[in-house]
């Protein structure tokens, strides 16, 4: 953990320029914002945080090794994986990080004062950890590619299984219609082999009544 609270240090570098004595500063920052300011962005600390957050199974991380997806049963995305797979480097200040850094700034500071506040810290932590703009921007930017790049690779994918599936619709729909086909067949034949059966039976009917009747009354 880092126990030197280089952030709240920085904001208050920032807010003394920013608003010299005597007047008061026009946005005070109420202490609750500096604690969860100074919690949020001990950087140690929060790395281990989003590491336990988001570890990956020992299923998950044996698939993304083996070349697997990074895309679980739910079908849901592990980032991680999904960089690893696609060969992003592993840097020690990440764009997550910074993100989350970004997210946790006081909302009662100015946008401009954020702005000297970010500079001001990652200029303290550059030579440490790497998290120099240049650095995080470069980070970001090798993420979004692997983003882009799964993207088009699963939209490819869905379009030959959308043509395949298709295809395969046309052929099923070619095999209804032969099987329906058949089946208005064999139902016309067996009308005419059923007339041709009751008309013949008509037939029958008269020898039967003819040879059944009582001697001298045939002819009914």
């Amino acid at each position: 953990m880092l126990n030197d609270p280089l952030w709240k240090r920085a904001l208050k570098a920032v807010v003394d320029i920013k608003d010299p004595p005597p007047p008061p500063p026009p946005e005070p920052v109420p202490q609750s914002s500096w604690d969860e300011l100074d919690g949020a962005l001990k950087i140690q600390e929060r790395r281990e945080e989003r590491q336990r957050l988001n570890s990956v199974p020992a299923t998950a991380s044996a698939a993304a090794d083996s070349g697997g997806s990074p895309v679980d049963a739910d079908g849901l995305i592990n980032f991680d994986a999904l960089y690893k797979q696609a060969g992003v480097l592993t840097v020690p200040f990440t764009a997550e990080q910074a993100l989350d850094m970004l997210s946790h700034m006081p909302a009662g500071v100015s946008e401009e004062a954020r702005q000297q506040v970010i500079n001001v810290t990652l200029a303290a932590l550059g030579r440490s950890v790497g998290g120099t703009p240049e650095a995080i921007v470069a980070d970001a930017n090798r993420k979004q590619a692997a983003l882009q790049k799964f993207r088009q690779t699963r939209g490819d994918q869905l379009v030959e299984l959308t043509s395949a599936a298709e295809g395969r619709i046309v052929d099923l729909q070619g095999e209804i219609a032969k099987s329906q086909a058949i089946i208005e067949k064999a139902k016309r034949q067996y009308q005419i082999l059923s007339d041709a059966c009751a008309a013949q039976e008509t037939q029958m009917d008269k020898v039967v009544d003819f040879f059944s009747g009582t001697p001298g009354q045939s002819g009914r």
